[in-house]
């Protein structure tokens, strides 16, 4: 590992980049990048959203992440051990951020860079390498190969000496340097003359922020004025990359004559292009576009740009949810005011959400210390599919309860409700029950309140859960039921059915394998009914294991092995791991230790492909090969 440190805008990352590009071919089994955000005036990235990303990288689905840091890291380790690979990570804020993402022994080249030397990294085996300022060489060299060596050598003194006022900065050089080869009939004197009459701290002062500043002053004075426009404006964007529908919406313009103004900021290096059609802001270029606003724009202007992209940004992200899981019920307004977008499937629309999940996250954050509550819990809400198909248990949580504060905010009993289930599913898929208990029984006082018959049976639903990771399957049965009946009354056949599903299983959990049969046949005609191949497979294996704790094997292997074809024809692994595993319970409870052994293989398989944490349990009872 060799963490290269350096003041901001030194070229740790430029460097770094074009270092690894040299030796990549010596590293056959990958890549992986990330921006941690140490200093980008926004929060750092958390250590478990960059790893769900990496696992995800790597083939681990996304109900196979485990929900703790801890063991993400243990199955990021494990997933690497031996790899030949490389692993950047830029821009960290510290050690503590770093040391989770560290991979498993191996030929791994891991880069880190930051601002900071990061000396705890020294007891992992780092090596350092800082990064000083150009020399007065390499600087001129620079000005040769961006502007010309005509020019630098028709004007030695001067370039000379825009050199010292860049204090050899790289970031600073090059954004001087622009401006002059975008203009070529500008002497190199012309613009030493603004930095030295406007700037005169660039040659005395040594921080970072004074230096690079007054090159972006210099820059910005050149732009015309749509691009410094534009400029000021994308300080209201507070993630880290953006798209260019984005950044039309906050400038209210349309995209294409968006790009035509970005290119103008691209040219200037007061923004970047990216590779992926999206654009990033150099961390010192959005602390700058945000003073150079604040002194520019007029409040309501700034206002009005974020709106407009907290608007588009809701817009996109309810057209992406409703294709997720169309026949969901929704609360927020934008369901019925969004116009519908087609997806070519709903893996795309999931791809579509996860793309922008950290950037919208941090306009949650944002949307509320604007007091737009409203807008965050209905983000919340156009997520929500998102969280269920792919967890984020992270991100779930936390933008979650943000929009649960917004809610309360509002006033709106049922907007809390709302986000309170959402906050216990949340907590239910990070296995902390008792949390997402009392969520889940504050979320039906809530949802009475608000005279939402169908949002309290969804609490009740998620109480039952809880309470059955508790122990308490009794308890479990008694709100599965209630929520039945409040299907019942207001003529919902699938909730009817859910229901009848949770309640065989926790009969069964309870020790009651013939009550639970009934339930789960009921539950099983319904969905067999609907082409619901994932929720037959769920409920056959319920049903498996309940014939077979009460006695009726051949009824087990019947209807085990009809779920185990419906998970495999599904694509759903993890489902047809748990029937292997099942199906194994049932050949040693009739002494067959052969298909014993052979549904563990498989089940064994399975789970290690998934890096599911049943693993261990199943290559315990396989025992030593």
């Amino acid at each position: 590992m060799t963490v290269i440190s350096g003041t901001g805008g030194i070229g740790k990352t430029t460097l770094s980049v074009a270092w690894l590009q040299s030796v990549r071919d010596l590293f056959s089994d990958g890549q992986l990048f990330t921006d941690l955000r140490g200093f980008s005036g926004t929060e750092p990235v958390e250590p478990d959203a960059v790893l769900t990303g990496f696992l995800r990288a790597l083939g681990v689905g996304p109900e196979a992440i485990p929900p703790r840091i801890d063991e993400q890291a243990a199955l990021f380790r494990s997933l690497t051990a031996g790899r030949r690979m490389i692993i950047m990570l830029d821009n960290a804020m510290s050690a503590a951020q770093v040391r989770p993402l560290l991979p498993g022994h191996g030929p791994i080249l891991v880069v880190v860079t930051s601002r900071s030397s990061l000396p705890g990294l020294a007891i992992d085996g780092a090596s350092y390498l800082t990064l000083g300022p150009f020399a007065e060489e390499d600087a001129l060299d620079l000005l040769d190969r961006m502007i010309g060596t005509d020019r630098v050598s028709a004007e030695p003194d001067a370039a000379r000496e825009l050199a010292a006022l860049c204090d050899g900065l790289p970031l600073a050089l090059c954004t001087s340097a622009s401006q002059l080869a975008a203009r070529v009939r500008w002497p190199i004197r012309r613009i030493v003359d603004e930095l030295s009459d406007e700037h005169r701290r660039l040659t005395t002062l040594r921080a970072e922020d004074d230096s690079v500043r007054n090159v972006f002053d210099v820059a910005y004075k050149a732009l015309p004025p749509d691009a410094a426009r534009m400029y000021r404006l994308l300080s209201v964007y507070p993630g880290a990359s953006l798209p260019i529908e984005s950044v039309a919406a906050i400038v209210g313009a349309d995209p294409r004559s968006a790009r035509a103004t970005l290119d103008v900021l691209t040219e200037a290096n007061l923004i970047e292009e990216g590779g992926d059609g999206r654009y990033r802001f150099h961390d010192l270029a959005r602390i700058y576009s945000r003073e150079i606003a604040q002194l520019v724009e007029r409040h309501d202007d700034r206002d009005a740009a974020f709106r407009r992209l907290v608007d588009h940004r809701l817009a996109h992200a309810v057209a992406a949810d409703r294709a997720v899981i169309p026949a969901r019920w929704h609360l927020g307004g934008h369901y019925e005011e969004t116009p519908v977008v087609e997806f070519a499937s709903v893996e795309d629309a999931l791809n579509a959400l996860e793309t922008e999940l950290s950037d919208n996250a941090a306009l949650i954050g944002s949307a509320r210390a604007h007091g737009l509550h409203r807008e965050v819990w209905q983000l919340c809400e156009a997520h929500w599919g998102l969280f269920v198909y792919r967890k984020h248990y992270a991100h779930w949580l936390a933008t979650y309860t943000t929009g649960l504060e917004s809610a309360a905010a509002c006033e709106d009993p049922a907007a809390e409700a709302l986000m309170t289930e959402g906050v216990a599913s949340a907590h239910l898929n990070m296995r902390n029950f008792a949390l997402a208990q009392t969520y889940a029984e504050r979320a039906i006082v809530l949802e009475r309140r608000a005279g939402r018959v169908v949002g309290e049976a969804a609490a009740l639903e998620r109480l039952g859960v809880a309470r059955q990771g508790l122990g308490d399957p009794a308890g479990a049965v008694a709100a599965y039921r209630r929520a039945r009946e409040l299907h019942e009354g207001i003529g919902r056949a699938r909730g009817v059915a859910l229901m009848a599903r949770h309640i065989g299983d926790a009969l069964l959990q309870d020790g009651r394998p013939d009550e639970a049969v009934p339930a789960l046949a009921e539950a099983l005609a319904y969905f067999t009914a609907k082409n619901d191949d994932y929720n037959r497979a769920r409920t056959l294996t319920a049903l498996g294991r309940a014939h077979a704790a009460a006695g009726h094997r051949a009824d087990a292997d019947t209807a085990l092995a009809e779920a185990a074809g419906l998970a495999s024809g599904a694509g759903a692994r993890h489902q047809e791991a748990t029937i292997a595993l099942a199906r194994a319970d049932v050949a040693r409870d009739r002494g067959d230790a052969r298909a014993e052994r052979g549904h563990l293989e498989l089940a064994a398989e399975l789970f290690a492909a998934l890096g599911s944490p049943e693993l261990a349990e199943v290559r315990a009872r396989l025992g030593p090969e």
